[in-house]
């Protein structure tokens, strides 16, 4: 009887490359949030990116009758219609005057569009949603409720507007 001896051949490169891509895979990222940073008065406050439409420099805002207190009127932003929410109005923070640094940021959410009228837009960063926090209990009432969290970064306290409860109070 004869045997046959088969000798099976193990490729050491193929063999190594399953252990190092099993043991040593990346590690899921942490979900972030892209936010777009912009000042109002002295504090700094951010919305979702994906919210934001467009940021354009004030031109002439009309002033429409019979509106309410914070809608600081109407512009046209290529040939649409656009109403202007004045966001300090809507925090009740104190009025200061236009300068060459404010800006609308023109908010899309669902079939609701405004622009909030601000006094700088700084910056748009990512933040990761481990160091987003509940909001802080010393804002006042009246804007507490637009507020929907707060996070620090490069020692800036950064609250997150709720661009549904600012289009809500316009509803």
């Amino acid at each position: 009887m004869v045997s046959h001896r088969v000798d099976r051949k193990v490729d050491p490169v193929k063999e190594t490359d399953f252990y190092e891509d099993l043991y040593e895979r990346e590690e899921p990222k942490e979900k972030t949030l892209l936010l777009v940073i912009f000042r109002l008065v002295q504090e700094w406050y951010g919305v979702e990116i994906t919210k934001v439409k467009e940021v354009i420099r004030v031109g002439k805002i009309t002033y429409l009758p019979s509106s309410p207190e914070y809608i600081a009127g109407i512009v046209s932003l290529r040939g649409n219609i656009l109403s202007v929410t004045d966001l300090k109005r809507v925090l009740n923070l104190p009025h200061e005057d236009l300068t060459e640094k404010s800006r609308i940021i023109a908010i899309e959410s669902g079939m609701i569009e405004t622009g909030f009228l601000v006094d700088e837009v700084v910056d748009s960063i990512e933040v990761p949603l481990s160091k987003i926090e509940v909001p802080l209990l010393t804002i006042p009432t009246e804007g507490a409720k637009y507020i929907e969290g707060h996070c620090k970064v490069n020692d800036k306290l950064i609250a997150l507007i709720s661009v549904e409860k600012v289009l809500e109070k316009g509803v």
